[in-house]
C-alpha cells in the first residue's frame, strides 16, 4: 500500500506520511477542543475503506481514505483520557477536605523539585473505618517537603487529601486538569513530607522500568554527592539524566530568559553529541582490531552499535517526548544509512512525529513536544538552503561556524511565535548566549558527564573527576546565563490561535509547497493575514463601563476597563502565605495579557494583605503604570515594602486616600472614596494588626451613568458603621461584598443602605475558612439580590453602557 499510496502527486510521493500526521493531528486537536469523540466502530470502518480502497487502480480514493481514517482515528484516540471508562469503586468517590489512608502502586518515576516530590500511585484501597475499600484510579501524589526514594512498583502506603483538580477560570490560565487527565490521572493527593509515606513493599509489582529508575536515582545521588552545589547538580542531572524539576525556580528563570533552557532538556542536541561521541570512540576501538576491519564495514556496525546505547540511555533519563522522538529520528537515519538508502531530515521528522502519536495520543499537547519539533523543524528547512548559498566558504571551521549560528537562528525564529503565544514572551537572546552556553555544557559539560556515567558503578575516582571538569564549566555556564538573562526580552502579549494557525501554514508553505510562485504568495499573504488580524482589532475606548472580577482563588483581584480605554487594576491577589511562587508572574500578569491590558492607568491597592497585594509587584515591574493609588492608612510587610521599592524605581506617583476624595478618572465617570478616614501618615512605627489593616481598607464607589459598583475590599461591621454615620447616600447597583463574603461583614443596615441589585464575591474553591458564609449568602438570597462568586463561577465580567449592567461568566473553572 506504501508503493501506491498518493501517486497522483509528486510532493506527497516524496512526503508520504505527510497527510496521515496531518489528520491525525486534526483529529487529535478537535477531539481536544469539542470534546467530540467518535466510538470505535466508527475506527474501524474507516480502516477497511482504507484497506479496501488499496484494491482501486486510482490514487485519489486511497489518499481520501487514508486522510479519513487517521482523522478519525484522531477522534477516538483521545477516548481513554477524556472519557474512562466509569467505575463505582473509583478513588473519586473519597474526595474530602480531611485526610484518608491511600495503598497503592507506584507507576511513575518520583520527580523531586525545590520545594517536595510528586509520583503517580494507581490507587488499591482507602482505609477507612478500619476497614480496606477496593478502589480504582490513578492519583497525582504531591509531597510537600521531603524527597521521595521510591521507585515504579512499590507498593506504598499514605495519608492523603484527595481533592478533583480544578481551575481557577482565569483568561491565560494553564489548565491542570487537562494536563493531569492526559497523564491518566483524575484526582490529586497532598502529603506532608516525605516520612509520611510507608513503604509496603518494595518492586510489589513488576515493572520493566523501575530498574532505569533506580539506576538514575543512584547516579543522581552520585553527581550530588560530587557537586555539592545544588545549582551546579541540579543543572548537571537535567543535562545527564532528564530531571529538570530540581532545577531553582530563579535559575531556570534565567536560562529561559537568556534563550537557552532548551539545552536542559534532553533533545536532538544532547542525543546527536553523545552518538556521534559513541561512534568515535567504536571506530577508534574497532580500528586497532584488524579482522573486523578486513571482514566488514566498521562504520556501519558502529552505527548499528550506537542504536541499543541510545534506546537505554532514552530510558534511563524518562523518556521524555522530546528525548524519544531525537531517539526515533536516529534509528531513522541510521537504518537509513546501513540500507543505504537516501536520508531525508523532513521524512525522518514526520516519521518521529507519527510515531509518538501513535503511542502517546496527548504527546501533541505536551509543550516541550511541540517546542522541540517546531525548532527542529526550522532547522531542517532553514540551514541547508543557507549552507548551500555560502557553499563557496570552505574553511571547516567558518564553514561550522556559519552552520552552528544558521541552526541558532531558526531554531530561535521557529519557536518564536509559539512561545510567545504560551509565555507572552520570547527571548532571542539565544542567538548570542549559544556561542557561549552550547560549548560549555552541549560539547563540554554534556560529553563528560556521559563519560562519568559507566564509572560510577564500577571506579568511582574517574567519574569525580569528570564530574568535577563537568561542574566547573556548568558553573561558568549558569554565571554566564545569569548575565545574559538582563537582556532586553521580545514582549507581545496579543498571539492568538488564529496566530499559531497562520504561522504553522507558513511553515508548511516553505516545507511543502513545490511550486516557486505559490509558495512566495502564501509566504506573503500568511503573514499579512496575520499583520491585518491585530490592525483591525476593535479599540478598547467602546464607550462601555467593563469590570472584571479575576478569579484567584481565596484572594481578590478586579480590572476596570473605563468608556475612555482607560484601564485601572484593583488589588492584584496572591497566597495567603509565603510559597516563595510569585503570584503575579503565575496568575495574575498572564490574565492581563489574555485581556489584551498592555498598560495600566491606576493601579489600586486596597490594603497591604498578601491576598490583595501579591500579585502587584509583577505587574509594576512587567506593566506601564500609571499612578498608585494606597488607603491613607498605608501598608506594611514585605510584599508591600517590595512593590513600593518598583514603583519609586519607575518614578510612578503614589496618592493617598482617604474618605472625601474625589476623582473623575475618565468623562462620566466618578470615584468617590468612602473609607478609610484620614488618619495619621501611612508609615507608622507600630504596624496595624490584621483587623486593623481590614478595617482601613479602601473602599470607593465608582459610577457611570445609572451603572454603580461599591468596591468594598476586605472592610468588616466596624468600616461599615462609619460609612454609615458618614454617608447618607451609599446606594449602588453593584456591590462587591466584603471581606470574601466573611459573616462579619455586609450587615444588614449597609445592605439595605447600598440596595444593590448584583452582588459580587471572591472567594476559593473548598477554602479553610468557610467563605462565603451561609449568613451572607442567605442575606443575600432573601433580599433576591443576584450573587456571582468566583469559587462556582470562575471570572465574572460585568459591562455597562451606563444605563444597566449585562453579566458573563466565560471562563468558567
Amino acid at each position: 500500500m506504501t508503493r501506491t499510496l498518493f501517486t497522483g502527486s509528486p510532493m506527497l510521493r516524496e512526503r508520504p506520511l505527510l497527510v496521515p500526521l496531518l489528520a491525525l493531528a486534526a483529529g487529535l486537536t478537535g477531539a481536544d477542543l469539542s470534546g467530540t469523540l467518535v466510538p470505535f466502530p466508527f475506527a474501524i470502518a474507516a480502516l477497511c475503506c482504507l484497506l479496501l480502497s488499496c484494491f482501486i487502480r486510482n490514487s485519489l480514493p486511497v489518499a481520501v481514505c487514508t486522510f479519513v481514517f487517521f482523522l478519525v482515528w484522531g477522534l477516538y484516540a483521545l477516548t481513554p483520557w477524556k472519557s474512562p471508562a466509569p467505575s463505582t469503586c473509583t478513588v473519586q468517590r473519597f474526595v474530602a477536605p480531611d485526610p484518608v489512608i491511600v495503598e497503592g502502586i507506584v507507576t511513575s518515576r518520583p520527580v523531586a523539585t525545590p520545594v517536595g516530590s510528586n509520583f503517580i500511585l494507581r490507587t488499591e484501597a482507602v482505609i477507612t473505618e478500619g476497614r480496606a475499600v477496593p478502589v480504582n484510579g490513578a492519583m497525582m501524589v504531591y509531597v510537600s517537603a521531603g524527597d521521595v526514594v521510591l521507585a515504579r512498583g512499590d507498593r506504598v502506603r499514605c495519608a492523603a487529601r484527595i481533592a478533583r483538580p480544578r481551575r481557577l477560570g482565569l483568561p491565560g490560565e494553564f489548565d491542570y486538569p487537562r494536563y493531569l487527565a492526559f497523564q491518566g490521572v483524575g484526582v490529586t493527593g497532598r502529603v506532608a513530607t516525605a516520612d509520611d509515606i510507608v513503604l509496603m513493599r518494595g518492586a510489589a509489582e513488576a515493572s520493566p522500568l523501575r530498574m532505569f529508575d533506580l539506576a538514575a536515582r543512584r547516579l543522581g545521588d552520585f553527581i550530588r554527592a560530587s557537586v555539592p552545589d545544588n545549582d551546579v547538580s541540579s543543572v548537571l542531572t537535567a543535562l545527564l539524566l532528564g530531571d529538570q524539576k530540581r532545577i531553582p525556580e530563579q535559575l531556570n528563570a534565567a536560562y529561559t530568559r537568556a534563550g537557552v533552557n532548551h539545552i536542559l532538556s534532553i533533545s536532538g542536541f544532547h542525543v546527536g553529541i553523545i552518538a556521534f561521541f559513541i561512534v568515535q570512540l567504536s571506530l577508534l576501538i574497532a580500528v586497532r582490531f584488524e579482522a573486523p576491519a578486513l571482514e566488514c564495514n566498521l562504520r556501519r556496525l558502529v552505527l548499528l552499535l550506537a542504536l541499543p546505547a541510545m534506546v537505554l540511555y532514552l530510558f534511563l533519563t524518562g523518556a521524555a517526548p522530546a528525548t524519544a522522538r531525537s531517539v526515533i529520528m536516529l534509528v531513522a537515519f541510521v537504518l537509513a544509512l546501513y540500507a543505504e538508502r537516501e536520508t531525508d531530515p523532513v521524512n525522518a521528522l514526520l516519521l518521529s512525529a507519527l510515531f509518538l502519536l501513535a503511542v502517546n495520543p496527548p504527546s501533541l499537547f505536551d509543550l516541550s513536544f511541540q517546542l522541540s519539533f517546531l525548532a527542529l523543524w526550522g532547522i531542517v528547512i532553514a540551514v541547508p538552503p543557507v549552507m548551500e548559498r555560502f557553499s563557496a566558504i570552505r574553511r571547516g571551521w567558518l564553514r561550522a561556524l556559519l552552520q552552528f549560528v544558521a541552526a541558532s537562528c531558526a531554531a530561535s525564529f521557529a519557536t518564536a511565535v509559539p512561545v510567545l503565544f504560551y509565555f507572552n514572551q520570547a527571548s532571542l537572546n539565544g542567538i548570542i548566549a549559544n556561542f557561549l552556553i552550547v560549548p560549555l555544557l552541549g560539547y563540554g559539560a554534556v560529553l563528560s558527564g556521559f563519560c562519568a556515567l559507566p564509572f560510577v558503578p564500577i571506579l568511582a575516582p574517574p567519574a569525580h573527576l569528570l564530574l568535577w571538569l563537568a561542574g566547573k564549566l556548568t558553573a561558568l555556564s549558569n554565571r554566564l546565563v545569569l548575565l545574559c538573562a538582563e537582556l532586553p526580552l521580545l514582549r507581545f502579549h496579543g498571539i492568538t490561535r488564529l496566530d499559531v494557525l497562520l504561522f504553522l501554514g507558513f511553515m508548511c508553505t516553505l516545507t511543502f509547497i513545490r511550486g516557486r510562485r505559490l509558495k512566495v504568495a502564501l509566504c506573503a499573504l500568511l503573514p499579512s493575514a496575520a499583520i491585518f488580524a491585530h490592525v483591525v482589532v476593535p479599540s478598547a475606548a467602546d464607550g462601555r463601563l467593563h469590570v472584571t472580577m479575576l478569579s484567584v482563588g481565596q484572594a481578590e483581584s478586579i480590572l476596570v476597563r473605563l468608556p475612555n480605554g482607560g484601564t485601572m487594576l484593583v488589588d492584584g491577589g496572591g497566597y495567603l502565605h509565603d510559597t516563595g511562587r510569585d503570584f503575579g508572574e503565575r496568575f495574575l500578569g498572564p490574565a492581563l495579557f489574555k485581556l489584551g491590558v498592555g498598560r495600566v492607568d491606576r493601579m489600586v491597592m486596597t490594603h497591604a494583605h498578601p491576598d490583595h497585594v501579591g500579585g502587584l509587584p509583577f505587574v509594576a515591574r512587567t506593566f506601564p503604570v500609571g499612578e498608585f493609588w494606597e488607603p491613607a492608612s498605608g501598608g506594611s510587610g514585605a510584599l508591600y515594602d517590595r512593590l513600593r521599592a518598583t514603583l519609586a524605581a519607575r518614578g510612578v506617583p503614589v496618592r493617598s486616600l482617604a474618605a472625601g476624595d474625589r476623582f473623575e478618572p475618565a468623562p462620566g465617570v466618578d470615584v468617590e472614596v468612602l473609607s478609610p478616614p484620614r488618619r495619621a501618615p501611612h508609615r507608622m512605627e507600630q504596624e496595624p494588626d490584621d483587623t486593623e489593616m481590614n478595617e482601613d481598607s479602601l473602599a470607593f464607589r465608582l459610577r457611570y451613568g445609572d451603572a454603580s459598583l461599591l468596591f468594598t475590599a476586605d472592610t468588616g461591621f466596624p468600616a461599615e458603621e462609619r460609612m454609615l454615620r458618614r454617608d447618607k447616600d451609599l446606594k449602588a447597583t453593584v456591590l462587591k461584598v466584603g471581606h470574601h463574603g466573611s459573616r462579619f461583614s455586609t450587615s444588614e443596615a449597609f445592605l439595605d443602605r447600598v440596595a444593590p441589585t448584583i452582588a459580587l464575591i471572591s472567594a476559593g474553591h473548598g477554602n479553610s475558612f468557610g467563605l462565603p458564609s451561609a449568613r451572607t449568602l442567605d442575606l443575600l438570597e432573601r433580599r433576591g439580590i443576584r450573587t456571582y462568586r468566583t469559587d462556582r463561577d470562575g471570572t465574572i465580567e460585568l459591562v455597562s453602557d451606563g444605563n444597566g449592567w449585562s453579566v458573563t461568566t466565560p471562563y468558567p473553572p
